[in-house]
């Protein structure tokens, strides 16, 4: 394991992206429902509550495949979907080709109250989206670098410490020499967004439109 690092905040300017239990405290205030992703990675410059889970309230108009129900596989958000697992065992590629939602549908935008970003995604075999899709999407958004402008936006600089470190938390996370520093250098990402609360809960039809889900994340 590396050495002490002098703390600081890096903000990556090459995007890579082509193409988140018991309620606590309200999700954060975004001035825009959207921010359009800026060029590039950041590294943070110079608490923890738990993020709300879904509420029974929500009608699931169109119900999920069970595994995108709550804690319907065991994944970290900030790992690759290969690293996926349901009662300790990986998902069959056979599965990951199953419809998402009952019945299926041709596309869907994902969101969550605490990213001012959505996630869209449409069917990648041109006919209804698949787990594989609503899985990867997930991944790829989540792993978007953000730029000073975006990281400016949070509500509060409290906020901003608690994203802070949630990036420091995610490089120190290997002990691989090489992925540690390859990490660190790649900037902060929209999953650090989720200040470690970063353990995939499911997603809920918003009931509003069949398309329109809401993540939720532990």
């Amino acid at each position: 394991m590396p050495g002490k690092h002098i703390k600081q905040v890096r903000f990556a300017y090459k995007n890579t992206f082509h193409s988140p239990p018991p309620a606590t405290p309200p999700p954060l205030s975004f001035s825009a429902s959207t921010v359009p992703s800026s060029a590039g990675p950041i590294t943070p410059p110079p608490a923890v509550h738990g993020l709300p889970g879904p509420s029974p309230f929500l009608l699931w108009t169109h119900p999920p495949h069970y595994y995108l129900e709550m804690h319907g596989v065991s994944w970290d958000v900030m790992d690759h979907p290969s690293s996926i697992s349901r009662n300790r065992h990986s998902i069959s590629s056979r599965a990951l080709r199953e419809p998402a939602t009952n019945p299926p549908l041709p596309f869907m935008t994902i969101t969550t109250p605490y990213l001012p970003w959505s996630i869209k995604l449409n069917a990648s075999n041109g006919s209804f989206v698949t787990l594989e899709d609503v899985f990867d999407a997930t991944y790829r958004s989540l792993r978007t670098n953000i730029s000073q402008a975006e990281f400016n936006r949070f509500p509060s600089p409290n906020d901003q410490r608690r994203a802070t470190r949630a990036y420091e938390q995610r490089y120190r996370r290997h002990h691989s020499a090489r992925l540690y520093e390859e990490e660190k250098r790649s900037g902060m990402k929209r999953v650090d967004f989720l200040m470690g609360h970063t353990h995939f809960g499911g997603i809920v039809n918003n009931g509003r439109r069949p398309d329109e889900w809401q993540l939720y994340v532990t």
